[in-house]
């Protein structure tokens, strides 16, 4: 119980109080989200009306929102209240994800991730990172592990191998993704992902994953820890956001 507990709260530090006595878990949680601001900046905040917790700040002079879910805690609605609120909040990829593109019916019923919310949260783990990056001309890119539970409906040209675990750069674009994979320091901190989707699109960079907890404690592992696993995968949203070229 102490190793279970243990996992949960480094995974999942806005939720684990359902694992958890109230008293302990009031304390614990507010120690995990005064570590989580002084490691990371992320601090929590509200978007209201859905059942999900979330963590923001501004990286690199992005607007981050992270969340993250074990099992199957959403429940279907709860899952597509939410799935709306990141859709109206964050823009892009999770507008695209949401069925809140162009706020057409303001519905996800239907929407992409509606389509794939079975097997995303038949996972046992799921974490999402949304950076939006306000410039519209971005081009499509995906970073999509094999073992991704998670994926495009939309299918890219395959380009460069970034590692067996993280998988392919994907992208119609051939010098943008040329761009991506010049960046040495990018494509050796994205070799640590596994079972990971990134996409880019005219919103957002936002990274993916929906595994089990050994899979998520291997990305982990192979970050170094928790806390640097977090920045990386923020730095490397920032980097891909950074890389878009400016139009004019």
């Amino acid at each position: 119980m102490i190793i279970r507990r243990a996992a949960v709260a480094c995974a999942l530090p806005c939720v684990m109080a359902f694992a958890l006595a109230e008293t302990d878990a009031q304390s614990l949680q507010a120690n995990i989200q005064a570590q989580f601001a002084q490691k990371t900046g992320l601090k929590p905040f509200q978007i209201p009306e859905t059942g999900g917790a979330y963590l923001g700040k501004t990286h690199r002079g992005y607007d981050v929102i992270f969340t993250a879910k074990a099992g199957n805690v959403w429940g279907r609605y709860a899952a597509r209240l939410t799935m709306g609120e990141i859709g109206r909040e964050a823009g892009g990829v999770a507008a695209y994800l949401t069925g809140q593109r162009n706020q057409i019916g303001r519905t996800v019923v239907g929407s992409p991730l509606d389509r794939l919310l079975s097997e995303y949260l038949g996972q046992p783990l799921s974490v999402a990172i949304i950076l939006t990056h306000n410039k519209p001309d971005a081009p499509r890119l995906d970073v999509l592990s094999e073992h991704s539970k998670v994926g495009p409906e939309d299918t890219l040209p395959r380009r460069e191998k970034v590692g067996s675990n993280a998988g392919y750069i994907y992208a119609e674009d051939g010098d943008f993704a040329r761009r991506i994979e010049s960046n040495a320091a990018l494509m050796k901190r994205m070799k640590n992902m596994r079972c990971q989707y990134v996409r880019l699109d005219q919103g957002a960079v936002s990274f993916f994953f929906a595994g089990t907890e050994v899979e998520y404690s291997g990305m982990i592992r192979d970050h170094g820890e928790y806390y640097k696993m977090l920045n990386d995968l923020m730095d490397d949203l920032a980097d891909i956001a950074d890389a878009i070229p400016s139009k004019g």
